[in-house]
């Protein structure tokens, strides 16, 4: 697969989704979830709840 960049058309479709449904990520977040799809490693829900607990601090 691809590396994804925040300029990506998958990317930005994610976003767009995300946005339908009344959700958003901050920049921040939106970086973290970049590093991880590109990292290659499978993505968990703990991963993703992590990633969440930290953006609330």
């Amino acid at each position: 697969m691809k590396e994804l960049t925040m300029e990506s058309k998958e990317f930005k479709r994610v976003l767009h989704n995300l946005h339908l449904e009344n959700m958003t990520l901050h920049t921040a977040l939106q970086k973290r979830v970049l590093e991880l799809i590109n990292s290659g490693v499978p993505i968990t829900s703990a991963m993703i709840q992590e990633a969440l607990d930290c953006e609330k601090i």
